[in-house]
């Protein structure tokens, strides 16, 4: 029999994990699906020059408040799973998997922090100096590596099922 205050605990840990992570990938697909092509479409390219910095930092708070979130319940998870082993012990499938996915996690962090803190910051200053070839091509890189997180994103989501379903069946 399951203590019920264990299975509410572990309830709230699981709901907080599928929140910080629907809101994460929610909010790229809605950046990468509407917001920047409806901006390219409607607004001149000074004024979503000035309009997408404000969004980004709007959502930096969200993406980073998703991390602390993310891997905070993650090893609570993990902990409570009778499926894990210990410290990179791949004797299951499901370690595997999560292991995989865990690969998958570090690279859209890693996209992440690079595009906010980095490429972010290198796009205001050249964008101070106005329209150019070099503003535009790094503007460009900014929606490649946030398609590439978009997709990074759904890959992540698919080995979650694939681990779930792991768990169901034991």
């Amino acid at each position: 029999m399951v203590d019920i205050s264990t299975l509410t605990i572990l309830a709230i840990i699981n709901w907080l994990h599928l929140l910080a992570t629907a809101v994460w990938i929610g909010g790229m697909s809605v950046n990468i699906l509407i917001l920047i092509p409806s901006v390219r479409e409607g607004l001149e390219p000074s004024a979503a020059g000035k309009f997408m910095p404000l969004v980004m930092k709007r959502f930096r708070i969200i993406v980073y408040s998703s991390i602390i979130v993310l891997v905070a319940t993650g090893v609570s998870m993990m902990l409570f799973s009778r499926n894990y082993l210990g410290p990179l012990l791949l004797d299951n499938t499901w370690s595997q998997v999560l292991l995989v996915k865990h690969i998958f996690v570090a690279v859209l962090i890693f996209i992440a922090v690079y595009a906010f803190e980095v490429l972010a910051p290198k796009v205001a200053r050249v964008a101070a100096k106005g329209p150019s070839p070099e503003l535009l091509g790094l503007q460009n890189l900014q929606v490649r590596l946030a398609t590439i997180g978009l997709l990074v994103g759904v890959i992540i989501l698919l080995l979650t099922g694939i681990a779930t379903s792991i768990t169901s069946l034991a």
